[in-house]
């Protein structure tokens, strides 16, 4: 009786028997892992020194791109600028070479990394306008006077927003997001739930100026207008037809640009 015998190809295949890998292949894999690790070790060596990519670069007298391709691991650095980075860094050049990190000392040690170089604060011009107010009685955060009562300076992040004013915040009533006495930056783009907004009421009389008040803005219908203070904490609604104006509070990271 004739026996089967199986095809040697579909064996491998059906045991799923891998070629075996080149020596190059495998060499390339370890530089890799290699490159990682040693690029993570200067990395958190940098930052625990309180120093930046460039500050490496500059003493190496290399690309800052150079020291970017080394901490992402995707190069490894020479024998020799191995050895001057672990100078740099004060860790020991021998562990630094395996991807670890003793360090020469534990002085010094950073526990935030600096991410902006120091320099000045960048300046604009003292365009906006700051608009006089006056205190606004139990009911009301300031009533406008309709004076401008000087001029404030244009932070970098609103360096091209037109039609944005200043005011004193005179209430408690949003503390602590904002204390008597700050100066906020209103307009910009239309106020959405969520924004901090300056309301400004029509005048019950004629001839007065109307109640405005700085407050959170929840929602905003065709009918009423409603808002968060914080101190006392409080919900509160506004009958649409009585508002006069709605400005956006220009938040702070937006003043300088984030």
């Amino acid at each position: 009786m004739a026996r089967y015998k199986p095809h040697l190809e579909t064996l491998a295949s059906d045991n799923c028997v891998d070629a075996p890998q080149s020596s190059e292949s495998i060499i390339s894999m370890a530089k890799s892992d290699l490159a990682l690790k040693i690029g993570t070790a200067i990395k958190t060596a940098r930052k625990r020194r309180g120093l930046v990519q460039r500050n490496i670069a500059e003493k190496l007298k290399i690309e800052v791109a150079a020291v970017g391709m080394w901490e992402s691991g995707k190069n490894l650095p020479s024998t020799e600028n191995l050895v001057k980075a672990a100078e740099v860094l004060r860790v020991d050049p021998i562990a630094l070479s395996r991807g670890e990190l003793i360090f020469d000392d534990g002085d010094e040690l950073a526990d935030a990394e600096i991410i902006t170089e120091p320099a000045p604060p960048p300046t604009g011009p003292m365009d906006v306008q700051l608009l006089g107010v006056s205190y606004g009685g139990d009911d009301g955060d300031f009533e406008f006077n309709g004076e401008v009562s000087g001029y404030v300076r244009r932070p970098p992040g609103i360096a091209s927003v037109r039609n944005v004013f200043a005011l004193h915040v005179l209430s408690d009533s949003m503390v602590p997001r904002y204390d008597p006495g700050e100066v906020i930056y209103c307009g910009g783009r239309e106020p959405v739930p969520g924004d901090h907004i300056v309301i400004e009421t029509f005048p019950t009389n004629e001839g007065e100026a109307g109640k405005s008040f700085v407050k959170k803005l929840i929602k905003r219908t065709a009918k009423e207008v409603v808002v968060e203070q914080y101190n006392p904490p409080a919900q509160l609604t506004f009958d649409r037809y009585t508002v006069k104006n709605l400005w956006r509070v220009i938040p702070l990271k937006e003043l300088i640009g984030f």
